[in-house]
Formats: C-alpha cells, structure tokens, sequence
C-alpha cells in the first residue's frame, strides 16, 4: 500500500499519540533550562527568544515540544529547497533583492543578512529545539510521573531531527559550528567542523534514532532514519554500507514535512515564493534564454516542460518582482491556476522516500562497476509513473561508462522524485567534493559551491574565525 506519512502524522497513528499527558513542573523547567542554555551558548544568541525561557507554560509538555520541533525543521527546510536550488540549476532570482543575487550569480558574502535571516538561523533554531528535545527526554526516562512511551518518542523525533539538520548543515555549508565561546552549551564545540565531520555527526544520530524507534515500536520514524543514514554514507563515500541501509527501506515509503493553508506564516515557500501567493513571484525556472539571468538553465528543462512539471508560459497573471525575468511555472507545489490553488500553500515537502533509497542503492551498484543492475532499478522506477513520487513517465537511462555523463543521469534520476526539495544540491556538492565532476551550472560570474558561515556569527562565537578554511570563492 502507498502512503504518506509526515513526521507529526505518523506519531499520531500509533496508539492514539495525541492523548500525552501533562509533564510535571520539574521537567518544564528542565526543558526551559535547556532552551537558555542553548540560546547563550551557540554564538547566534537571539535565536530563541527570551520569552521562550520565562513562562512554563509556554511549553507546557513534551507533547508541545514534538510538535514545535516539527514545526521548527518544517520551517527551515522550505528555505533549504529554495537557496539550495538558487545556488545551482533548479531556481533562478525573479525578484531583486542583492543578497538572493549574490547566491544565484554564486558570489556570495558572508556579510549577507537575507541568508542570516532566511538560511542559517531557522536551520540553527531547528538543531538547537531537536536537541534539547532529545536531552530533555532522555532526563525523563525511567521517571514514574511519565508516560514512557511519550519519553520514547520525544528521544527519536528529537534524534532524527537533529540527525536531519546536520545533514542540511553539511550539504549546504563549507563548515559549522555548534555552540561555542560558553561551556554551557547544549553541545559545545571549539571550533567547526568539515562537512564530513558534520555528517558524520549526523550518522551518529540518525543511527542512535533507528535503534530507539526500532524498539520503541516507530517503524516509520526508523524507517527515515535509515533513508538520511544511507543519504550520509553516500557523502561520506560508504557506497556499500548505503546501499545495504537503503535496501532495507520499503519501496513506497513516503516520508514528507507539512505545510498549512491557515496561516501565511507555516506557508510552503518554495510555492510562495513561485506563485505569488502572498507576495510577488521572486523564484523560478531558468530556461536558459535570460541574459539578465546569465543564461541559466535548468538541466532537464525541456524533459520536466514536456511531462508537464513546467508551464514555460503561465500568462500575465504570474509576473515575476523583476519585470526582466520570465515566469517558468514548477508544476510541482501547485497546479498553475489563476488564482494559485490553495492546495499549494500546504503542499508537503518530500524529505526520504523508499524511490531516494532505490536510487541511492542503485548508484552504489554503479561505482561498484555493475551498470546493468544501477540502469534495471533506476529505470524501474522512471519509465512507471506509478513508482515514482512526481507520477510522470521519465526518459531512461543509458549509461556510457563515462563517469561525469553518468553521474549527470544519475543525478535526474534522483530528480525524478527529488525535485525542488534541496537534495540535488547536496548531491551537486558531493559528485564534486568525491568525484571532481562538476554540475554547478557554469554561466554565472562567481563559482561558490557551498554557501559561507554567516557574519553575524562569526562577530559572536570565538571559536571560529573565519566564514570557509579556504575563502572565497566557498567551496
């Protein structure tokens, strides 16, 4: 059977998880103490605002806390898929804004306040709320007032949230950085770490996640443990022990962050932002014939345009902020009407899925020389609109046995279920970290690959000194 499960969906279907008790006093100032810590000792200090550490209340259980940690991730994830996919091939800047410029023409300056604002701080928030999370429920196990199954899930969602984010820092970022300049720090690190030390950081606890939901019974959440584990042994050149995790992962496994129509704020904004809903269009798709864009092309634009993933002419009512920029329609987060369907500001974002693990299993076959079976399962899934989530009828695979023209199959082979959710990006970044093949598209002035630690925390954490160990341009 074929299903959808969010993070907060699937809690909730286990057992009736939204019947959670209160947790007693004692463990709301555990949690509040938690918060200011983090708040004071990660460099960004006004990441959690202070009225988050004065009122119990406000957090008022572990139950509320899962949701804010969801709710946190969800945030920050939307604006990964929207700067990941302006820094490379899927978006090009429709609106105006310098600092968005800088990442699409890949130049970018640490000294950037949009990538502050949008990037790096919901990122950041999102670790520290996982993180405290997982500390604050570990303290509650074994503690008679609580509902231990409750305990349990609060360990694994904070886990694998934490686990996630780390992977986002170490696909987008050249370094990071937690905590820093205060030992009281939820985690305290001297200086940053490589992306490599990251995601290996990230494998350490999407692994401790897997074991607690195994045996708490949360098949779904170990289930999207193991899809970001095989994702991390991927970047780290584990090819093998990828494929064998991803084996492991059902094949129809849909695992997506939700948005909502209610309110602007918890908005899908990567269709926000290429809708118009709620504000004017500032992302699109690039077809390579603006000059005011450096001629920027999507890879596969005239495949996604033919299946119907792009409207190449969505008509007056879908003007971009920029006058000079076309509008290209993604057919993805919404369905082009005039007005923009509601459906779209809700639409779900896509983060593992048994279709990533077949790929990810598929292209650990091909560097271990066995093309047949990495084309069988890859086009098992492209040619069958059934198996595949954009529910289109892709071109196949042909591979030559040249390594940087296979890659770039391989790499819309993952597009076929991945697009617009930021994981091209971090594949982009990994084929040419491991392999020097470089997909970056080439017309832009700059040559960024990464994006840089930002000023504001560089001016406040003492344990780092520099926004990339190489300079510009990030790598």
């Amino acid at each position: 059977m074929r299903y959808r499960r969010s993070f907060l969906s699937s809690l909730r279907s286990e057992s009736d998880r939204s019947r959670i008790a209160p947790v007693r006093v004692g463990a709301v100032a555990l949690l509040v103490t938690l918060f200011a810590a983090c708040s004071s000792g990660g460099g960004l200090v006004d990441l959690v605002p202070e009225d988050e550490t004065e009122d119990p209340s406000d957090i008022g259980s572990l139950a509320t806390a899962v949701t804010d940690v969801i709710d946190d991730f969800t945030l920050a994830l939307d604006n990964y898929a929207r700067y990941g996919g302006l820094l490379i091939d899927e978006f090009v800047l429709a609106g105006t804004f310098n600092g968005r410029r800088e990442v699409d023409e890949r130049a970018i300056d640490s000294d950037n306040s949009v990538l502050t604002d949008d990037l790096y701080v919901p990122i950041h928030r999102a670790r520290i709320s996982a993180d405290v999370l997982a500390g604050a429920a570990e303290s509650l196990i074994g503690d008679a007032n609580q509902d231990q199954d409750v305990v349990d899930e609060a360990i694994v969602v904070g886990q694998l949230y934490g686990g996630y984010v780390r992977v986002l820092l170490a696909e987008l970022y050249c370094q990071s950085i937690l905590g820093g300049g205060d030992s009281t720090a939820l985690v305290f690190e001297a200086a940053p770490l490589s992306p490599d030390a990251r995601m290996g950081d990230a494998l350490d606890l999407l692994q401790a996640a897997e074991a607690n939901a195994a045996s708490s019974g949360f098949s779904d959440l170990a289930q999207a443990a193991r899809v970001a584990q095989a994702r991390a042994h991927m970047w780290l050149e584990d090819y093998s022990q990828a494929a064998s995790v991803a084996a492991s992962v059902d094949p129809d496994f849909l695992f997506e962050s939700e948005y909502s129509s209610t309110d602007p704020a918890r908005y899908n904004d990567v269709y926000a932002y290429t809708y118009g809903d709620f504000q004017v269009i500032r992302w699109t798709v690039g077809d390579g014939l603006q000059p005011e864009r450096n001629l920027e092309r999507f890879a596969f634009y005239e495949e996604w345009a033919d299946l119907g993933l792009i409207e190449p002419e969505p008509g007056q009512a879908f003007a971009a902020l920029d006058p000079a920029i076309q509008v290209h329609l993604q057919l993805i987060y919404g369905q082009g009407q005039d007005p923009p369907a509601s459906v779209g500001q809700a639409a779900s974002i896509l983060l593992g899925s048994g279709f990533e693990a077949d790929i990810m299993e598929a292209e650990a076959a091909y560097r271990t020389g066995d093309r047949a079976r990495a084309a069988e399962i890859i086009n098992s899934r492209l040619t069958d609109p059934s198996a595949n989530p954009h529910g289109k009828e892709f071109s196949p695979v042909s591979f030559t046995g040249n390594l940087a023209l296979d890659l770039a199959e391989i790499g819309r082979a993952y597009l076929a279920g991945t697009w617009l959710t930021g994981h091209r990006f971090g594949f982009m970044r990994r084929v040419l970290r491991n392999d020097g093949v470089d997909l970056f598209p080439s017309t832009q002035p700059g040559r960024d690959t990464a994006f840089p630690v930002v000023k504001l925390e560089l001016d406040n954490n003492d344990g780092i000194g520099q926004a990339c160990p190489s300079g510009p341009p990030w790598s």
